[in-house]
């Protein structure tokens, strides 16, 4: 299946259904090529019973990003989910509750586009 793109009102459902990914968990974080990043969660779904599912991320156009090595992504706090920002020409996704201040979090990735994909659970 390919990547649907994100907009404002699919974003808000999305993150709605999945609970902005709080306690969910960081599969992978993968540079698809100098501009674009992937980035894959765990999370529950409210829409099916609070089974597990995985959403990869894909954000096009990366301008500025701080990235962890994968023995990292473990260890990063999902308590607080992530934030996900969509504005004309300008998107973001962090770990945490960074709103307005995307840049502030951990493990952050700022690009032009972003879409995703719901994928079977990966243990």
């Amino acid at each position: 299946m390919p990547v649907k793109p994100l907009s404002g009102s699919s974003l808000k459902s999305l993150l709605a259904r999945i609970d902005f990914a709080r306690e969910g968990e960081i599969r992978s974080v993968n540079p698809l090529s100098p501009t674009s990043i992937e980035i894959r969660f765990s999370v529950q779904d409210i829409a099916r019973g609070y089974d597990w599912i995985d959403v990869r991320f894909q954000i096009d156009g990366v301008r500025d990003a701080k990235l962890v090595s994968d023995n990292v992504l473990q260890t990063l706090d999902m308590s607080d989910g992530i934030t996900i920002e969509i504005e004309p020409g300008k998107c973001g996704v962090a770990i945490g509750s960074y709103n307005s201040r995307v840049s502030e979090a951990p493990l952050y990735i700022i690009g032009s586009s972003m879409g995703y994909e719901e994928l079977s659970f990966s243990e």
